[in-house]
């Protein structure tokens, strides 16, 4: 049996086996304050106009 097959599926078991569990409450915390945090899609679509207006207008050769 070839040992070198099993090798990546041995670190993803070691990688899984030692990241810390997290709470449920800690979960929805993150959660919350993620949605706290977001931009309106007004906002959203002004920054996106934007951007692609610079990009339009740098990226012109002439």
């Amino acid at each position: 049996m070839n040992l070198n097959s099993l090798k990546p599926a041995w670190q993803q078991f070691r990688f899984l086996n030692s990241m810390p569990s997290i709470d449920k409450d800690e979960i929805l915390f993150i959660i919350e304050r993620a949605e706290e945090m977001h931009v309106n899609n007004t906002h959203r679509y002004l920054i996106n106009t934007l951007m692609f207006t610079v990009l339009i207008i740098s990226c012109q050769g002439g």
